[in-house]
């Protein structure tokens, strides 16, 4: 599991283990050193991606023009719906091109995941402490950011390989908010689909 060198944790960084999920993804990890992650953007580490691009600027819209779109509900909430509705179909337009993109070159694996950091499973061993940089992708919503993480702990993993226990490093505000946002909808997800599992056991 991810976790932080605190020895005090603030309520913040327990805020943050709470809200973890089991999920998968893919992964593609590469090595780097402290000014690496002083100089650049962790994307810039791995090679340019078509539909990283893509995907990133989508969000990258939808987060410049929130304000905007929260003060045309509060004024005219049938434009706002009608709005709403516009940015789905694009959503779809570019989940399938962003799909197709990456294509059967991607490899999913299980991942486990909060605000602080990440857990997964990796072939060799990384040194405690070392600096990587991290493109994640979430496969169903194919919602993806790069990061700087740091190596907690490192274990033989039951299955093979190793388990890593990473911290982020410099997270920006906004992939701290693609994280909580993705979270939110696979518990929301799971939730339902709990609900639903119920409600047929009762029937």
């Amino acid at each position: 599991m991810d976790s932080t060198s605190n020895n005090n944790p603030t309520e913040q960084d327990e805020r943050r283990q709470l809200y973890r999920i089991d999920d998968t993804a893919i992964l593609d990890l590469t090595s780097v050193n402290a000014d690496d992650i002083k100089d650049k953007p962790a994307e810039a580490c791995f090679v340019e991606s078509e539909a990283f691009r893509l995907m990133r600027e989508l969000r990258g819209i939808d987060t410049d023009n929130g304000s905007v779109f929260r003060s045309i509900h509060e004024k005219t909430p049938e434009i706002a719906l009608y709005l709403q509705a516009i940015n789905k179909k694009i959503e779809g337009v570019g989940n399938a091109v962003a799909s197709t993109l990456v294509g059967s070159e991607a490899d999913l694996q299980s991942v486990d995941i909060s605000e602080g950091g990440i857990g997964f499973n990796y072939p060799t061993e990384l040194e405690a402490d070392s600096l990587h940089a991290v493109k994640i992708w979430f496969h169903q919503t194919l919602i993806g950011f790069a990061a700087y993480i740091r190596i907690v702990a490192c274990h033989r993993a039951i299955d093979g390989g190793y388990h890593m226990s990473c911290a982020f490093e410099g997270l920006p505000d906004l992939d701290e908010q693609v994280i909580a946002r993705h979270i939110m909808q696979v518990q929301a997800r799971q939730q339902r689909l709990k609900h639903s599992l119920d409600a047929h056991s009762d029937s």
